[in-house]
């Protein structure tokens, strides 16, 4: 049977039992080993082969999992083989995926295609375990501080971390990779949601006026990884009933190409869990959102 729709409380509690069965309970968690354990063999692709985050294929009953090495970062390759573990442990998706061959694959959240979301879900349950991350998201403020120490103690990359921190904490976040100034993909934590905010759509422009456009408009912003902090209001972004003033950390995610956007508010947070806060920065005036801090 083709799948219609993502089966995301499968693929993370798939990613769960696979954990268990293997007596994995510290971070961070090694796809390879996995792999290894169950005699799938991993390679890394040459850095000129472009095209795919990974590849599964199969040949009598022997499985192997090519990765892309063309992107410099040791998380996103890591993500990449978690991904084909989740096309290999995940109902189904052998038999649909591998039937014409070996299945290439395009990692990172960005697929409408329910097999490559799952995987997507998969990788990110299985390299960033909802129990192992709770002491982390307690430990660090919230936005891009809390996600670097996701990305540093899981070995995982900014994107994925960012992902799994709005998937799994209960701030209320927004996250928004975007690329040359249009929109890759969004998504909103149950928290932000309350604010009854809209999606935007991949492929439609940046909004006008933020941080993010100013800030991907230079190439060497992303290509250094810079980042950058600025107040905005949350209907600069969002079609939303309400003005909500929140912090926007935008930071370039290097050799990728595309940039990362982290849009969250302590009083959205409060809000959503029955608090009242009153903190005066989430209330500061508009004219500070104007004020933009660069960091190398």
């Amino acid at each position: 049977m083709i799948l219609k729709f993502p089966r995301l409380a499968l693929a993370e509690g798939t990613a769960e039992q696979v954990l268990r069965d293997m007596g994995l309970a510290a971070l961070p968690i090694d796809p390879m080993g996995i792999a290894m354990d169950k005699d799938i063999s991993v390679e890394a692709a040459p850095p000129t082969t472009t095209g795919f985050s990974g590849m599964l294929a199969q040949w009598d009953t022997n499985f192997g999992i090519m990765y892309a090495t063309h992107i410099a970062s040791e998380g996103f390759q890591r993500f990449s083989v978690g991904h084909e573990l989740g096309h290999y442990f995940l109902p189904g998706h052998v038999e649909q995926l591998l039937a014409a061959g070996p299945h290439k694959s395009h990692a990172g959240f960005g697929s409408r295609d329910p097999y490559e979301q799952e995987a997507d879900f998969f990788a990110a349950a299985l390299l960033m375990p909802r129990s192992l991350l709770k002491p982390i998201l307690n430990r660090y403020e919230d936005g891009l501080e809390v996600i670097r120490a996701m990305a540093a103690e899981c070995n995982t990359s900014l994107t994925a971390s960012a992902v799994r921190y709005a998937q799994v904490g209960r701030s209320a976040v927004s996250v928004v990779v975007s690329e040359d100034g249009a929109i890759d993909f969004c998504l909103f934590s149950d928290a932000m949601k309350e604010a009854k905010v809209r999606w935007l759509k991949a492929g439609t422009p940046v909004p006008q006026g933020t941080a993010t456009a100013r800030f991907g408009a230079n190439a060497a912003n992303v290509a250094a990884a810079r980042s950058m902090t600025e107040r905005v209001d949350l209907m600069d972004w969002f079609d939303c009933p309400g003005s909500h003033m929140v912090s926007e950390e935008v930071i370039g995610l290097g050799s990728y190409g595309k940039t990362l956007t982290i849009l969250h508010s302590s009083k959205l947070t409060a809000q959503a869990q029955g608090y009242d806060d009153d903190d005066e920065e989430d209330d500061a005036v508009v004219l500070d959102r104007w004020t933009p801090r660069f960091h190398k």
